[in-house]
């Protein structure tokens, strides 16, 4: 088989590992099966929600949107268990999606980094500035968070490096879209329950506005992330 073809079979397996997720989340009640998992795991406590995390490992591999499960833990869970769980559950499917990537793309990367001098220099590029380039891609929404596990996989980058920089990457975003989720949660359980008024106007207020900075801290950090990666990636192709 000529590595045009094996590059074509990769390319149409992974196309159809998205086609087969995306049929599933149309055609199979996942929803509604989440939402019952949820609803046992909250019963369990922090443990619980990181038993839902671990859901991140199929849904990177399936090359399904994550956005949606961090959204359940932080309403379900809180802050902070809904953080860990995150953290703990992005970091393993980006590791098997990574893994999946070495073993099904690294070998033809490497054989035709000879012939295709531009694929060699991007290689090495990679390789020597890895650290600092995944974690710029990683916080950077423009690429597709399991889509960049499987390409960074055909490279020369270390497990070991691409674990620690995409763990590092996924803190803050991850931080900051539990806090909003969760901050949003515990306001509308205030507002639907008698416990707003336990807190005056001034001091929901404070809480909104704490939520809006941290919208805009997301937003700040998105821009500066997209503009530091081109610049980056500018130097290299230089």
């Amino acid at each position: 088989m000529t590595s045009r073809n094996k590059l074509l079979l990769m390319v149409l397996g992974l196309g159809l590992l998205a086609a087969a997720g995306f049929a599933a989340s149309r055609l199979l009640p996942l929803g509604e099966w989440l939402d019952a998992l949820v609803a046992w795991a909250a019963e369990v406590g922090p443990l619980g929600a990181i038993l839902v995390g671990l859901l991140y490992i199929p849904v990177c591999i399936l090359v399904l949107p994550a956005t949606a499960l961090t959204y359940t833990l932080a309403f379900a869970f809180g802050l902070w268990p809904a953080f860990f769980a995150t953290v703990l559950g992005a970091t393993l499917g980006a590791s098997a999606v990574f893994l999946l990537g070495r073993h099904l793309a690294r070998d033809l990367v490497a054989k035709n980094a000879e012939r295709y001098p531009l694929l060699a220099a991007l290689d090495s590029v990679l390789d020597e500035k890895s650290f600092g380039m995944i974690v710029l891609v990683r916080l950077s929404p423009l690429f597709p968070f399991s889509v960049v596990g499987y390409a960074l996989g055909a490279t020369r980058i270390g497990f070991w490096r691409h674990l620690f920089a995409t763990a590092l990457a996924i803190l803050p975003q991850t931080f900051l879209t539990c806090y909003v989720v969760a901050g949003l949660a515990d306001l509308s359980r205030q507002l639907g329950t008698e416990a707003q008024h336990e807190r005056g106007p001034w001091e929901l207020a404070m809480f909104a506005l704490g939520i809006l900075a941290a919208v805009a801290v997301l937003v700040a950090i998105s821009r500066r992330t997209r503009a530091a990666l081109q610049a980056r990636l500018e130097g290299a192709s230089a």
